[in-house]
């Protein structure tokens, strides 16, 4: 079984690149993004808790997400491998995975230019309502307007894609997220990746270091 963990600023590519992987070499991405949303859409209780702590861009409870975590990477649906898109976020969540024993473990550092980059990746991000692709109206536009390549879905925003979320997720993730890199690489596990390259750069030298 093999873990492999994508880490880097909001914007930085990793659920783009999560996805390319997961088609590629058939492993299952799980995002916690999209276990969180997928809460909210639902409704459910912990769905209601959920929802103002997304709008606002704050990061959900340890105990929250590693729960969800947990019962996801432990089912049936994984079996050759699994990516890891959004979390661990903190050294304590970095510990609670590494608990979870697998074969293998890489973890990928997106490193990105400046803030710049990001605001732009972000404001400009659209993403499929149906099959959740993500598509960038400056860098990768989709063939029709608001419309998916992938299904023919409705695009849309996310509510957290605005100027004061994106800096409020940034400054957490500089205060909270970044020093998990030095964890990973104490580990010797860790690769850092170019991420303001081309989409096919970066994963050609993600492949390199898989293979």
């Amino acid at each position: 079984m093999l873990r492999i963990i994508f880490l880097g600023a909001p914007g930085a590519g990793k659920g783009t690149i999560s996805d390319i992987i997961e088609k590629k070499y058939n492993y299952k991405k799980i995002s916690t993004g999209d276990l969180i949303r997928a809460e909210v859409k639902s409704n459910s209780i912990i769905g209601e808790k959920l929802r103002p702590i997304v709008d606002k861009g704050e990061l959900v409870s340890d105990d929250i997400i590693v729960e969800i975590v947990k019962k996801r990477v432990t089912s049936k649906y994984i079996n050759k491998g699994y990516i890891m898109d959004g979390f661990p976020r903190n050294i304590n969540q970095a510990k609670e995975l590494s608990k979870i024993e697998v074969d293998r473990e890489v973890v990928i550092y997106l490193k990105v230019g400046n803030e710049e980059v990001i605001f732009n990746r972000l404001l400009s991000r659209e993403i499929c309502k149906n099959c959740e692709a993500i598509f960038n109206t400056k860098n990768k536009p989709p063939k029709v307007e608001g419309v998916c390549d992938i299904c023919g879905g409705i695009l849309e925003k996310r509510t957290d894609d605005n100027e004061g979320t994106i800096e409020e997720r940034l400054r957490v993730y500089i205060e909270v997220t970044k020093p998990i890199i030095k964890y990973y690489e104490d580990k010797g596990v860790l690769y850092r990746v170019d991420a303001s390259i081309s989409i096919e750069e970066v994963f050609k030298k993600i492949g390199e270091i898989l293979n």
